[in-house]
C-alpha cells in the first residue's frame, strides 16, 4: 500500500529531486536511511552509548581521511582471497 504526501522543500532539494529518474524511490531510500539512523541511535542508546554531536563530527573527521595506500592493498587481497 502507498500514500500520496505533498511537501515543501528548499530549492536544493527541489532541484536534486528534479535530476532523479525516480522521485518516490530517492525519498523512500532518504527516509529509510533516516529512519534507520534513528533505530541505530536507540540501539547503541540501550546498550549504554550516547551517540553526541562531538562524537559524530570526531568519526565524520575520521573517515574523511584518506584509506593509507598500505592497508587499502591489504584490504584488496584479502577481497581477492576470499572470492
Amino acid at each position: 500500500m502507498t500514500s500520496k504526501r505533498s511537501v515543501s522543500l528548499p530549492d536544493d532539494v527541489a532541484e536534486w529531486l528534479d535530476r532523479q529518474p525516480n522521485v518516490s524511490a530517492a525519498i523512500t531510500a532518504a527516509v529509510r536511511a533516516q529512519m534507520a539512523a534513528g533505530h541505530l541511535h536507540e540501539v547503541l542508546r540501550r546498550a549504554g552509548i550516547e551517540v553526541t554531536e562531538e562524537g559524530r563530527a570526531r568519526w565524520r573527521e575520521r573517515l574523511a581521511a584518506p584509506i593509507p595506500p598500505d592497508a587499502l592493498a591489504e584490504g584488496r587481497r584479502m577481497l581477492r582471497d576470499a572470492g
